[in-house]
């Protein structure tokens, strides 16, 4: 089974948002979203604008348990998302 691990290179990670910006602002945004939230990609595809438009927290409800979990939208991404 193959493995998948964290970027954690800055020059690779500016790569990737550079490539994602030429190509589509939505995908750009997604991962955007993913490296400063630490979400899953399971529940950033199901996020809808009005889950991050002019909020300043992502709530997901989390398994089966249905608990609301909050996300925080530092003030850099909030300016991504709110363009």
């Amino acid at each position: 089974m193959n493995r998948v691990e964290a970027i954690k290179n800055k020059d690779k990670i500016e790569a990737m948002k550079s490539s994602l910006l030429k190509s589509s602002y939505r995908d750009y945004l997604l991962f955007l979203i993913g490296i400063n939230t630490g979400l899953r990609i399971s529940d950033i595809l199901e996020l809808k604008v009005s889950d991050v438009k002019e909020k300043s927290y992502i709530i997901i409800n989390q398994g089966t348990s249905n608990k609301e979990q909050k996300y925080l939208i530092n003030p850099k991404l909030k300016e991504k998302i709110d363009i």
